[in-house]
């Protein structure tokens, strides 16, 4: 295990020491390392939907939740559609006989709870995954801030989500920004820059502009900036200073990669009282 700027790293994934605080909670965001995928997944790919081996696939996630201590609980995933749909993940969803499988197909780029033992998941190959823990009414969300997600403002309606429905104070949150790609490396057009300049006076903060209608975006810092204006404490967002597009051994890259790529997880779980003790 390694630890660098605030973030702690295992072969399969990295957590943020923020969250690690917390012994009620379990996260992490993978890498693309100690897996079983062939290239141009290889190694650790956790989506069966890009044309991996299921089987790969299956025993990748079995050894991501192994090396978490968290394998056997069930995995929530959706399908993640760009948008700005939170699911809320409540009993009457949980009784369900297909349960979580009902969900896979389910559009959505959040997802919420306050049910202890369930992974909440978001897919990323570039985009930004964001982890969200209330401790005080016991709380989690896992986001999917691709361009359009953030540029809807998803982050700050899932801080609002979680206050009406679970009645979280924005206060007490704290918030995991996990790898993704940066404004070194990902340039946009110009209806993109656009949508960020009708989502918040602070859009130059995130922009910078190339000419010719080209521009270098930070989505990173466009979300921090999100959640604080939601209420979150800028203290209690933390981010790991990586980028997936840079990082060719450690993350899988959309862009870089040209499209035919593996995926990695952002996964939140709390933890029951028998886990805890």
């Amino acid at each position: 295990m390694m630890r660098k700027g605030g973030v702690r790293t295992d072969l399969r994934h990295l957590q943020l020491l923020g969250l690690c605080e917390h012994p009620t909670l379990a996260h992490g965001f993978s890498t693309r390392r100690g897996g079983t995928s062939s290239p141009p997944f290889s190694s650790l790919n956790l989506s069966l939907e890009v044309g991996d081996h299921s089987d790969s696939v299956r025993e990748n996630r079995s050894r991501l939740l192994g090396e978490m201590g968290i394998e056997g609980n069930p995995l929530v995933k959706v399908k993640q559609v760009h948008g700005d749909e939170i699911l809320v993940i409540d009993q009457g969803r949980l009784s369900r006989p297909d349960f979580p499988e009902c969900l896979s197909t389910r559009p959505a780029d959040a997802l919420i709870t306050r049910i202890p033992g369930l992974i909440l998941t978001v897919s990323v190959a570039d985009c930004v995954p964001i982890l969200l823990y209330d401790p005080k009414s016991r709380a989690i969300a896992a986001i999917h801030g691709g361009w359009r997600s953030t540029a809807s403002g998803l982050a700050a309606k899932v801080v609002r989500r979680m206050s009406e429905v679970f009645g979280t104070q924005p206060e007490d949150c704290v918030a995991a920004i996990g790898p993704s790609i940066r404004s070194c490396c990902y340039e946009v057009d110009e209806p993109v820059i656009e949508a960020f300049a009708r989502l918040s006076p602070r859009w130059r903060d995130w922009v910078q502009e190339k000419g010719r209608g080209r521009a270098h975006l930070d989505l990173c810092q466009a979300n921090r900036d999100l959640l604080q204006g939601a209420g979150v404490p800028e203290g209690a967002i933390h981010a790991a200073e990586y980028c997936t597009s840079c990082c060719t051994d450690l993350f899988f890259s959309h862009r870089r990669d040209g499209g035919r790529t593996g995926r990695m997880m952002g996964l939140i779980m709390m933890r029951t009282e028998d886990d805890e003790h």
